[in-house]
């Protein structure tokens, strides 16, 4: 009786802490959604006054306007084409390593899974050479160009994350496909790849917000008309024009992509994150 009373305790302090802690994040967040929706007068008289009378839209069409669409464009290209190239060559990598044996596989694991501790910032000036040897510092092959490096440091944790995946898919079931003549990537493809999709699921959001997010690389690799939305947000906001209703507009159109992608594919998230943790 005392162990489920206090249980229930250890329940309730647990949830109200969470709780606590939510409302402390939505504080900020709600902050640059009613700032975004203000005039800039108002804004700077504080925005909890909460004059609903004066909400508009008009503060997301200028920031669209000043070059933010194009920055969002660019965002999307550079971070799509990130998350495909980073889940075609992980899982390939991922189901290698788990179901395969080859020459040098520990070593080779070990290098690949390092490149998740390597600080950007030590290789990212010697990249800039690199960059105009391939060709890659102008015109559209600059979205190529940054994809690859997001590719290269995204890899490590797509094998990291989905290797568990594909070493907990029984030998049999595989060895069964490859003996009614389905070859080692047919194996792959109709076997393997739709028994990790909780997985891949889950490793494709994380990407995707690691991508979309990324302000460095982007900064220092790309041209000012590639940029992504993070530069442009940069941008809006100087020592010498104060647009606090511009940035906070262009705030809530970066956080709404990776937010909706997580919403609509959260049962997989969440499936995946625990079939993960109770595997490899």
């Amino acid at each position: 009786m005392i162990g489920a009373v206090r249980s229930r305790w250890t329940i309730v302090v647990l949830y109200t802490s969470l709780t606590i802690l939510a409302l402390v994040w939505l504080v900020p967040v709600l902050s640059a959604a009613m700032t975004s929706a203000l005039p800039l007068s108002q804004i700077r008289e504080g925005w909890w006054n909460l004059s609903f009378a004066d909400l508009t839209f008009g503060n997301f069409v200028r920031a669209w306007e000043q070059g933010l669409g194009q920055h969002v464009v660019n965002s999307f290209i550079i971070t799509i084409l990130s998350v495909a190239l980073t889940l075609l060559t992980g899982s390939l990598a991922a189901y290698a390593f788990a179901q395969m044996s080859f020459r040098f596989k520990a070593t080779t694991y070990f290098l690949l899974i390092t490149t998740m501790i390597v600080p950007v910032q030590i290789i990212l000036i010697p990249m800039l050479p690199w960059f105009r040897t391939l060709g890659l510092n102008g015109g559209p092959q600059e979205y190529l160009g940054i994809a690859l490096v997001h590719t290269a440091f995204g890899a490590g944790w797509a094998i990291f994350m989905l290797g568990a995946f594909f070493s907990a898919i029984p030998k049999d079931l595989l060895e069964a496909a490859s003996i009614d003549g389905a070859g080692w990537f047919g194996v792959f493809r109709r076997i393997a790849l739709p028994l990790a999709i909780p997985g891949i699921v889950s490793f494709a959001i994380i990407d995707f917000v690691f991508v979309w997010n990324d302000l460095l690389l982007a900064l220092t690799l790309l041209a000012r008309d590639r940029q992504p939305i993070t530069v442009g947000l940069a941008n809006l906001q100087s020592p010498h024009l104060a647009q606090e209703d511009l940035v906070a507009a262009g705030s809530i159109m970066a956080i709404l992509p990776p937010l909706l992608l997580f919403a609509a594919l959260n049962r997989y998230y969440v499936r995946g994150l625990f079939a993960g943790a109770t595997k490899g």
